[in-house]
């Protein structure tokens, strides 16, 4: 996990972890990566639970390289038969984690198992898991009854066998805080392993604003370019570097080139379904 000034969200988040159905044989160690917190976030979490093992981060690390501090702390710890991804602003169904296990059993433990979330216990729309491939990933929706490939996924709920990143490594810190976990399922699949969503749903986590901020017309033209190559926009030299590697060149560049005239024309992002 990586985490942010989201004292409430990361508790309830963990609150769900550790209440999960029990699994035989099984027993699980809680890596953190606090993110340079300033809300008290992990002295909560230290007093509530001990034994979570938190890595301290300076604010610089973001999402994806708060994963990779994590997951480098976790391989020094010990030999993991599974690393679990969770983002802190997921609430997990109490039995996820078995039933992603189990799933996992049924391939032999060689493939990455995704969970997907709804965005909440009332509105029950599809919110994150799976992605097709192709330069512009959409949304792919999980079977109800049996797996179901996909190419890539967001980092929500994710379960990784050793088997799996002892082949292809693990997250790579090139990425701030977007792009890490596309790119991971991306390498996955271009190494031959498959990615499954496991059928039905795993937790719940509220679908972000469809209007990335480096659109949103509330802010300046001059803001927006600026958010755009802000770890938390869409940054065009980052999205190059990942889209080089699994798409052609002139893909590639047309997509950076084109994250720069979306900037050109902001949205309402208020108005929005």
């Amino acid at each position: 996990m990586t985490v942010h000034n989201r004292k409430e969200k990361t508790l309830s988040c963990l609150d769900l972890l550790y209440t999960q159905e029990k699994v035989d044989n099984f027993k699980m160690d809680v890596f953190m990566t606090d993110d340079g917190c300033t809300d008290g976030t992990p002295e909560s979490v230290i007093e509530k639970y001990p034994t979570v093992k938190v890595i301290s981060g300076d604010g610089s690390l973001f999402w994806n390289r708060g994963m990779y501090q994590a997951w480098l702390e976790a391989l020094n710890c010990d030999d993991y038969d599974f690393i679990l991804w969770l983002n802190d602003d997921t609430k997990l169904i109490i039995d996820s984690i078995k039933k992603m296990l189990y799933w996992s059993s049924i391939v032999n433990d060689n493939s990455i198992i995704v969970g997907s979330t709804l965005a909440n216990e009332v509105n029950r729309d599809f919110s994150y898991g799976g992605k097709t491939g192709g330069i512009k990933q959409k949304p792919l929706l999980p079977d109800q009854k049996k797996l179901k490939e996909c190419v890539t996924f967001n980092g929500n709920i994710v379960l990784i066998p050793k088997s799996v990143y002892k082949k292809i490594g693990i997250i790579d810190p090139t990425f701030r805080h977007s792009f890490g976990d596309v790119e991971y399922g991306f390498r996955a699949t271009k190494n031959g392993l498959i990615n499954y969503l496991a059928p039905g749903y795993y937790g719940y986590c509220e679908h972000n604003n469809p209007i990335p901020l480096f659109r949103r017309k509330c802010y300046s033209i001059f803001k927006r370019f600026k958010l755009l190559y802000s770890p938390l926009g869409y940054n065009p030299i980052e999205a190059f570097q990942m889209n080089k590697r699994y798409f052609s060149l002139f893909q590639s560049l047309c997509f950076s080139i084109k994250l720069h005239f979306n900037v050109l024309f902001s949205v309402d992002h208020n108005d929005y379904e």
